[in-house]
């Protein structure tokens, strides 16, 4: 095995120069893995007792789901995908389609899905082809008038049954376009959102074009360990969709695409049998032999849950959601999805099920340790002989393929946080447990520092359970009741699992939240004056929200900052108050700006959007692209 290992080692650091040789890499690591599989069946421990084989079966089956995503991992990135390039001039000008834009929303607060309708009537698209559309399924008559204010349609209906789903099958019913995009309430477009998309339904067999959830915040991870490290969804929204894509498999992850609305109608409209109606929704068209795409830009930007409840709240529904799927609609017995896109669909819902396998790899150590059952059938040289090479090629093949958005060390604090809780999701759906229907905030506010206990316990049980189990382990090797090689190897797999544990009880020490919304700054401050009722001074704007801005003053006289305060920025004045000041710097509120002075602000807020860790994914497109507009 350990010559397999150096051939591997010899293709990984000859694809750092030459891409083209990681499918050495692959075919390396296939190879290892299937020498693993075939010694890992003689290592069960048949003849130790029933407790012993029955979880060194369990152990070997988690392995065996481990083994079957890592070959699904490695077949989807087997492919490539450079789609062609296409503007809007694939169009002639009076043919462009009409695009409506649907902005969901339930309970979601009203300054955020300002932000979203003044950045969605901003969107660079001709302005009698574009209409923007508000859903709201929570009947709010504030947000009616907010949408009187701005121009845009504001849907709602009597009831909001099929949640989401249903939502948007209403708004189906109103609109006209032939092309409709999907956006969530926080996620705010640039642009060019439509500049880069809408050229793909030239072909007439194209259903959707999906973009990368992104985030211009910091995440729950990113927030709490103040590490300089990538989204926690960027390994899936950058790589696995990219991977996806090369097999036709899109998934629609919700918000962020553009449709066909005849196709989607043809299909009859969103599915409702799933509380993630956006995985469903894409495959049925998928089956249906229409076209998907993704372009693998940044041009949506949305919020990212940034408290450990909100992240569990949002992963809990993921997670059913694609249960949900499973049972109502099996990709594998799907008519019309190619092979490659079946594997991919499930490949999805296995992703799930890798928290009961998280759970087992924690338990099993322990069940050493407290009770001497053997899991493994074998010596610590034959365990190093096989595991190493095996364990170095997942690492490796990680490393090629995802390395610069995801790597096994933080896959395994992720998974470690989230592992209690989608067991149990599963659990629940398995067993068609009823459960309310949360979205997740957008608005979260923390003016202290909590340590969020009940959130953990789970994780907190099993690091008193694991110190306790060493303890025990240490008194039973010193009364000769324990091999120390065995010790060990348990030992080092249950301080890894450990590291994990602590990671979770950290993200569970939740900092204060005190701003409302993110500020961006400036890499190059315009100039503005700010004017008051005794004259003006000029200042630069060092950073910007959709509330607010900061400004550095550049002269040193006298000013009064009280009252209502109009920064002169290019051709607009906009109201403003100063809430904060510190010698040269104010930090200042906007104070009751008129619509054009809001899509004003969000003009020049979208172009300073940017994802707060840039992953350097850029997508790549075929030689023979298309000239865009």
């Amino acid at each position: 095995m350990f010559w397999l290992l150096l051939v591997l080692l010899m293709a990984f650091a000859l694809s750092r120069c030459w891409p083209k040789t990681r499918l050495i890499v692959l075919g390396m690591s296939w190879l290892i893995a299937l020498f693993y599989f075939f010694w890992r069946i003689t290592i069960i421990p048949f003849h130790h007792g029933w407790w012993s084989f029955f979880f060194g079966m369990l152990l070997f089956i988690a392995e065996m789901l481990g083994l079957l995503t890592f070959f699904i991992f490695q077949y989807l990135f087997s492919g490539t995908y450079r789609p062609k390039q296409k503007g809007l001039d694939v169009f002639e000008e009076t043919k462009l389609p009409c695009v409506d834009v649907l902005i969901c929303t339930y309970n979601e607060p009203l300054y955020l899905l300002e932000m979203t309708i003044a950045a969605s009537m901003n969107l660079d698209y001709p302005d009698d082809r574009l209409n923007v559309y508000v859903c709201d399924d929570g009947h709010r008559k504030q947000l009616q008038d907010l949408c009187t204010r701005y121009g845009v349609h504001y849907l709602t209906r009597e009831d909001n049954q099929g949640a989401k789903a249903g939502n948007i099958n209403h708004a189906l019913t109103k609109i006209h376009g032939e092309l409709f995009a999907v956006l969530d309430a926080d996620m705010i477009p640039k642009q060019s959102f439509l500049k880069r998309t809408v050229g793909y339904f030239h072909d007439e067999h194209m259903a959707f074009v999906q973009t990368p959830q992104v985030y211009y915040n910091q995440d729950v991870y990113q927030y709490h360990l103040q590490k300089h490290m990538p989204n926690e969804q960027d390994f899936f929204m950058r790589d696995i969709q990219m991977a996806r894509a090369s097999k036709g498999a899109v998934l629609h992850v919700g918000t962020n695409a553009l449709f066909r609305r005849s196709m989607v109608m043809e299909i009859g409209g969103y599915p409702t049998c799933s509380i993630t109606e956006d995985m469903a929704v894409g495959m049925l068209l998928q089956a249906k032999g229409y076209g998907s795409m993704l372009i693998n830009e940044e041009l949506v930007f949305g919020l990212s849950a940034t408290t450990l409840p909100e992240l569990i709240k949002q992963r809990d529904r993921w997670c059913r959601g694609n249960l949900q799927v499973l049972r109502h609609l099996n990709p594998l017995f799907s008519k019309g999805l190619s092979f490659a896109q079946k594997i991919a669909y499930v490949d999805g819902v296995l992703y799930w099920f890798c928290n009961l396998q998280k759970l087992i790899f924690i338990l099993c150590p322990l069940l050493f340790f407290l009770f001497d059952l053997m899991l493994l059938d074998t010596s610590l040289d034959q365990l190093l002989h096989y595991y190493v090479p095996y364990a170095s090629a997942q690492l490796l093949v990680n490393r090629c393929m995802s390395a610069q958005t995801r790597n096994m060390r933080w896959g395994h604090y992720y998974e470690m946080v989230m592992a209690p809780y989608l067991s149990y999701s599963i659990l629940k759906e398995i067993f068609h447990v009823k459960t309310k229907f949360n979205v997740t905030s957008k608005e979260v506010r923390q003016e202290r520092y909590v340590f969020q206990y009940m959130l953990i316990l789970p994780h907190l049980f099993l690091f008193i359970l694991t110190l306790m189990a060493w303890g025990i382990a240490v008194w039973r090797w010193q009364q000769g009741q324990l091999l120390f090689s065995a010790c060990m190897i348990n030992f080092f797999w249950s301080a890894y699992n450990l590291t994990g544990m602590l990671i979770a009880i950290r993200a569970a020490w939740q900092k204060p939240i005190l701003r409302k919304t993110e500020r961006l700054s400036f890499s190059d401050a315009p100039v503005i004056k700010l004017i008051s009722r005794n004259g003006s001074v000029e200042g630069k704007i060092t950073d910007l929200s959709g509330q607010g801005c900061g400004i550095r003053l550049m002269q040193k006289k006298p000013f009064d900052i009280n009252g209502i305060l109009f920064i002169k920025w290019q051709e607009q004045a906009l109201p403003c108050k100063v809430v904060r000041h510190r010698h040269d710097m104010l930090a200042v509120c906007f104070f009751e700006l008129n619509p054009i002075q809001f899509r004003f602000v969000m003009h020049h807020f979208c172009d300073l959007l940017s994802t707060y860790y840039d992953v350097g994914k850029k997508q790549e497109y075929a030689k023979e692209s298309i000239k865009r507009s």
